[in-house]
């Protein structure tokens, strides 16, 4: 159920810089098309992501998709969806509708947290670290207050590194590099919530051998009905940042690498494209 118009191509800079191939609502589109899956629920096709992006970094029009639902869209039927930006998708939908996000900044509907997650890094690029020489790190932007407050408590801390630049959808992929070497040498890797609740930074970590510490004021945890999230990543509440120190320290040698282990087994099944959509599936 869809219009060819409501499938545009990205037109904006990969991002992240590395992502090559399908954007999330792309790949499950592609895969969804291929089985010709049969469920209760029918899939409405947009790629909101590229609708909206495209806008914003373009003179495009945003089309007129409410229009389209309003006149498509039986009551009586259920339906679900796949949206990755942050705040979308932005219409209104039935009742009834699932709405698997990404992003989870959206409020109303039936919200199911997804990954937000893009093609994996390339392993050429990831370097081998036979041992953790940094406690802990951070390389990114100060672009939430949650990010300023967890900076302000480690940026003297001597077994942390911590690294303040510009981080866009543009970002330049020295920083990117940066990033990369930083995390795969570091014992845990800190992911605190930018705009929205979640971010491609918390499963990059998982693929760079480091233990995510994923900070927020509200957790976004895909799949939890399944996983329980402290088994492979330490989640700060916004009121433990000044003690997030104290708390990682406290973790055992034996205990940080089972988080390690249980990372690195959960992670294809669960935050991969492939991953995720075989998740879906199970939850329409």
């Amino acid at each position: 159920m869809t219009l060819d118009s409501f499938k545009p191509n990205s037109t904006t800079p990969p991002y992240p810089p590395y992502h090559k191939g399908d954007y999330l609502e792309e790949y499950f589109s592609r895969r969804w098309n291929q089985e010709i899956s049969q469920k209760n629920r029918k899939y409405i096709d947009v790629f909101w992501t590229n609708i909206f992006c495209n806008k914003a970094f373009s003179a495009q029009k945003y089309p007129n998709i409410q229009k389209f639902l309003d006149e498509t869209l039986n009551k009586n039927e259920q339906y679900f969806t796949v949206c990755q930006f942050d705040d979308g998708p932005l219409e209104k939908f039935p009742k009834e509708t699932k709405i698997f996000s990404a992003g989870g900044n959206r409020k109303e509907g039936d919200i199911i947290p997804i990954p937000l997650i893009c093609s994996p890094i390339p392993r050429m690029l990831v370097p081998k670290a036979s041992k953790k020489t940094i406690f802990a790190s951070f390389i990114g932007s100060d672009t939430h207050q949650i990010r300023k407050k967890m900076i302000e408590s480690v940026s003297n801390k001597k077994d942390y590194v911590v690294e303040i630049s510009k981080w866009s959808v543009s970002v330049p992929i020295q920083n990117f590099y940066s990033f990369i070497k930083t995390t795969a040498f570091s014992k845990f890797s800190l992911a605190p919530r930018g705009y929205g609740k979640s971010s491609f930074r918390l499963y990059e970590i998982m693929q760079l051998g480091s233990v995510p510490v994923y900070i927020s004021d509200d957790h976004y945890l895909p799949w939890e009905d399944e996983l329980n999230w402290k088994d492979f990543c330490v989640l700060i509440k916004e009121s433990e940042i000044e003690h997030l120190d104290e708390i990682l320290h406290s973790i055992k040698e034996d205990e940080y690498e089972n988080m390690l282990e249980i990372g690195k087994r959960v992670y294809e099944k669960y935050f991969t494209m492939e991953g995720m959509y075989q998740n879906i599936l199970k939850r329409i």
